[in-house]
């Protein structure tokens, strides 16, 4: 379902981002996330608490290479003036086929007239009852 301008210019920006990713682009990546120095990604793994910076770095030494990529299936997109946030499922995939159910959120704030991703976040689920057992 189409949504509105702003909304298909933020779910752009969002999926470009995951593209750019899967790829290894951090070039790419880099023009996608904002460059302040508040702006924060938070990945699946607990040492995966990062600035834009790190997250190219992160990329470009991975240079999609890991096999793992991140899918986008059910996101809303929400615009409030110049800041926007995303939230909705996704998935991992691996090379090998396999598939893992992931959560993502984003906020993104228009700078110089484009839209930047100045917060991610992907969590896995667990179950409650998992938590300490």
């Amino acid at each position: 379902m189409a949504g509105t301008g702003a909304q298909d210019e933020v779910r752009k920006v969002f999926d470009e981002m995951l593209e750019a990713q899967n790829a290894g682009d951090a070039g790419r990546l880099r023009s996608m996330l904002s460059e302040r120095p508040d702006a924060v990604h938070i990945g699946t793994d607990a040492e995966e608490w990062w600035t834009s910076t790190q997250v190219v770095d992160a990329v470009a030494a991975a240079g999609g290479g890991d096999g793992i990529r991140a899918v986008a299936d059910d996101i809303d997109i929400h615009v409030q003036g110049d800041v926007a946030w995303a939230e909705g499922r996704g998935r991992f995939t691996s090379a090998g086929g396999g598939e893992r159910p992931v959560r993502m959120t984003g906020v993104l704030i228009r700078e110089h007239g484009q839209w930047k991703v100045v917060q991610s976040h992907a969590s896995i689920g667990v179950p409650n009852a998992d938590i300490f057992g």
